[in-house]
């Protein structure tokens, strides 16, 4: 009994390892790891301050499931929502619950429940210049706590692609990253069009992100500024 309990360890082991392996790509893979950025509206001002951490880490059929906690506060610091998202690594591609979305689309206030879904982002484990990744569509409803709502949006994420790799330097540190762009249309009493770039770590994640208008003018960004790895 002891050798068959001995065998079964050892063949989950080497299975975890396996998918772990596959499942070094773009995204925060390491429990404990926690992360801290900050979104910046038009004028380069704070607009909210995102903190996450990789509270649980296990593999799942074929991959690797993930658990994050995370809190959202204002430009000033007031905390304004907390919660726990989601992701997983499956045949060594990422699968984000965490919407990219530009922060100004969102409500700011502890009173108003925001609530996304729809496709997730997928992120393959190698990345290639060139490359185009698959397009995503979500909604967005917000309204008061147990009132009416007060926004119902649709987010299509479009021409997703891989156009080149560089290294970015943010108050958390240096990162080698894949830089990626897509276009956004929302659709809320009209159509809003944004454009943006994103720079994505290898076992991070977004380290950097700036969105630009139909003009070309920068309307927000999302910026790593701390890091603390476990």
């Amino acid at each position: 009994m002891k050798t068959r309990i001995f065998i079964g360890c050892m063949v989950l082991l080497w299975s975890f390892g396996v998918a772990a392996q596959e499942c070094s790509g773009y995204f925060a893979l390491q429990k404990g790891l926690k992360m801290e950025l900050v979104s910046y509206d038009k004028k380069d001002k704070p607009a909210a301050i995102l903190k996450y951490e990789v509270v649980d880490y296990k593999p799942v059929n074929g991959g690797i499931a993930l658990s994050f906690s995370n809190q959202t506060y204002d430009g000033k610091g007031k905390l304004l929502a907390k919660g726990d998202v989601s992701g997983k690594c499956v045949n060594g591609e990422f699968y984000s619950d965490v919407r990219n979305i530009g922060s100004e689309m969102l409500p700011k206030s502890a009173d108003i429940e925001v609530n996304v879904t729809g496709d997730q982002l997928i992120y393959p484990n190698n990345l290639k210049v060139g490359q185009k990744l698959k397009d995503a569509v979500v909604t967005v409803k917000s309204g008061m706590k147990g009132g009416m709502t007060l926004l119902n949006m649709t987010v299509t994420i479009t021409d997703r692609t891989v156009q080149g790799f560089e290294t970015v330097e943010t108050p958390a540190g240096k990162f080698e990253c894949a830089k990626i762009t897509f276009n956004t249309l929302a659709k809320l009493m009209g159509k809003h069009s944004t454009k943006t770039t994103e720079y994505m770590a290898k076992g991070i994640g977004v380290v950097k992100s700036e969105q630009y208008d139909e003009k070309g003018k920068k309307v927000s960004s999302l910026v790593l500024t701390k890091l603390e790895k476990p």
